[in-house]
């Protein structure tokens, strides 16, 4: 049976989602280049989650584009990101354990991605980026809490440190602990023209810290 993509204009770039398996992604400035890369995106999961002891059922050829989904702005320079017709369903309570599994996979991957780096490292900008890995700690940070506020389960500012490091691991802690509150939402959300899901939150967090992971280990590579 073929497998679906989806794929979203995001910042100047295509992102190409496979959303029976959530974090799975391909990105490139080109919506067809993006599409082509999902086969061996599929293909890096499948042993991402093999080697961190998840089990996932395979997919299997051919993958079928189902949508396709530019930005937008909504107003103010608001831009809206996709919202795909997989983000709409509920979490099964099923699903549950695996969606945790993959987020403290991802967590701890992220950790490795800089376990190598002095605390000096950390906080210095390091090229091509030109930013440090504490900021995109502190961007990952606030982006997460910004997609979990969404349906109202941000953790508390107060509760937060100043130390990036600590701050997303403050928040890994909370989002666990309120994965299943999160599932039990059955409706979405539309708030500033942007439609937003217990699904869509858990992809879209997926998504971004694994994207961050590759962004470190590239950047480790410059030190």
């Amino acid at each position: 049976m073929p497998y679906i993509v989806c794929v979203e204009e995001r910042e100047g770039r295509w992102i190409a989602h496979v959303p029976d398996l959530p974090g799975c992604f391909a990105s490139h400035q080109q919506r067809e280049r993006a599409v082509q890369a999902i086969p061996h995106a599929v293909e890096m999961y499948v042993a991402w989650c093999r080697d961190s002891s998840i089990h996932i059922s395979g997919l299997t050829d051919p993958m079928i584009v189902a949508e396709v989904i530019r930005e937008w702005e909504f107003e103010d320079g608001q831009t809206v990101h996709a919202f795909f017709a997989s983000d709409r369903p509920s979490v099964l309570a099923d699903e549950l354990p695996q969606y945790q599994s993959l987020l403290k996979a991802a967590h701890t991957d992220l950790f490795h991605s800089m376990e190598q780096l002095s605390q000096d490292d950390i906080y210095r900008p390091i090229p091509p980026e030109e930013w440090s890995i504490a900021a995109g700690l502190e961007d990952l940070a606030e982006q997460e809490q910004w997609y979990w506020d969404r349906l109202g389960f941000a953790a508390s500012p107060a509760t937060l440190p100043q130390d990036p490091i600590t701050k997303i691991e403050v928040i890994r802690e909370h989002q666990l602990h309120s994965l299943q509150l999160l599932a039990a939402r059955k409706s979405v959300v539309t708030m500033a023209g942007e439609t937003w899901s217990a699904r869509k939150i858990l992809r879209t967090t997926l998504w971004k810290e694994r994207e961050l992971t590759q962004t470190f280990s590239q950047m480790v590579r410059h030190t």
